[in-house]
């Protein structure tokens, strides 16, 4: 027999496990995992005699293994250092053997068909999640027989295994102390990859990741998903949450959301709101759908047209406007009246003293507020456009609205369509 360093689970679940003397002192029923440090350590070992368990301590569990991989469990030592276990111990039997897990890496959701334990610093901790096929069949006891007739038609059963760096687990079993720990390996991920592995999950666990998000996070990954999860999610919360969440979106993107849910609901999130913030959103919500309007953002820069270059970018210094709306600025007249659109680009590389009237696009396209989103699909193709100004009637500037805003609003139509 060989002293193992590694070990699938499942191939020492329910053996007997003896003492220093050899004797049974019953069957390894499952294992207690501690996460205060970075990777799980077993703690302790959950052991069944007939109807009696014990959980004793695992720090002299050792495990051994043949030439044919049987393998046999004992603890070497002469007296059991006997535990009292808490109500939200995690056990990897009972929490997370058959459970949803997030691949980090992988960056989806994915099911747990065995773990691999490992002895590291004199310590058992869990190495890795097998998500495939022959986690399944291990655990069956077919792995070999099954491995020996693939290998006669030239197929190959390989380990899929997520090392526990790139693991979060999902399991509600988890305290919220430890999941808040696990988040941190979620939240590294970007906001859309979020999205997408929460719909993936049931509802409870898609309220519990959703819930150790903080407000920003949440925000933006609120703005990625669909419709339906959002609406489900946002139930969840309370009035003070989910009015706080609703600021930190874009506008238009809040007034979507509101647009979907009772009246009710809506003014008293909105009430709750700064009043700058819920002004915009209700400006939104007025507008019929399917027109310009209802789908532009209110997130833009704007300057006067005859300011300076160097004017210019001393008041860009000091608003300091996001990344994502700086690309093209767009012109007003003395008026308050949109006159054009000018690059960030062109701005910086002209000199100091050339007004912004002077670097103008030509092509200063702009539509309605109530145009028809057929309409400005057909302009945005026709003159190649990837972001056009929405102005209204006294062309005063109210909004921009991009291509990826249009085309969003197509799929979400077509969805209801089909």
């Amino acid at each position: 027999m060989i002293k193992s360093s590694s070990v699938f689970f499942s191939k020492i679940l329910y053996r007997n496990i003896g003492d220093i003397t050899g004797s049974v002192i019953g069957k390894l029923n499952d294992l207690i995992l501690d996460f205060s440090s970075t990777r799980p350590i077993v703690k302790a070992i959950e052991i069944r005699n007939g109807k009696r368990k014990l959980y004793v301590s695992s720090n002299n569990l050792e495990i051994y293994n043949d030439e044919s991989n049987n393998y046999s469990i004992r603890l070497n030592t002469t007296t059991l250092n006997v535990m009292v276990m808490q109500e939200n111990e995690f056990f990897i039997a009972r929490d997370f053997l058959d459970k949803q897990i997030v691949d980090i890496n992988g960056k989806k959701v994915e099911r747990v068909n065995d773990v691999m334990i490992g002895m590291i610093q004199g310590k058992w901790n869990i190495v890795a999640a097998d998500i495939g096929l022959r986690g399944i069949l291990r655990r069956l006891g077919v792995e070999y027989p099954l491995i020996r007739i693939a290998s006669t038609f030239k197929k190959e059963f390989r380990n899929r295994l997520v090392y526990w760096e790139n693991v979060q687990p999902l399991s509600k079993e988890i305290s919220n102390l430890k999941l808040v720990t696990s988040m941190n390996k979620l939240t590294t991920l970007h906001a859309a990859d979020i999205a997408d592995i929460i719909e993936e999950l049931d509802k409870q666990n898609q309220i519990n990741i959703f819930n150790n998000l903080d407000n920003i996070q949440a925000a933006q990954v609120l703005e990625e998903m669909e419709s339906d999860v959002q609406l489900s999610l946002l139930e969840t919360l309370s009035d003070e949450k989910a009015s706080d969440i609703l600021e930190i979106m874009p506008a238009d993107e809040a007034a979507d959301i509101l647009e979907e849910i009772t009246n009710e609901r809506a003014e008293k999130l909105l009430t709750q709101m700064e009043s700058e913030n819920s002004m915009e959103i209700r400006e939104l919500m007025e507008y019929a759908e399917k027109t310009a309007g209802s789908l532009m953002t209110k997130e833009y820069i704007t300057l006067k047209s005859e300011m300076r270059v160097d004017k210019a970018l001393q008041k860009l210094r000091e608003s300091k406007p996001e990344e994502g709306v700086t690309h093209n600025i767009y012109l007003t007249n003395d008026k308050d009246k949109f006159v054009g659109v000018v690059t960030l680009f062109d701005i910086v590389t002209s000199e100091s003293f050339v007004k912004l009237s002077e670097l103008m696009l030509t092509n200063g396209m702009s539509v309605y507020d109530e145009d028809k989103i057929d309409r400005v699909m057909e302009l945005m193709r026709k003159y190649n456009l990837l972001i056009v100004p929405v102005i209204d009637d006294s062309r005063e500037l109210v909004g921009v609205l991009s291509l990826n805003d249009l085309l969003e609003e197509y799929i979400r139509l077509r969805r209801h369509v089909a």
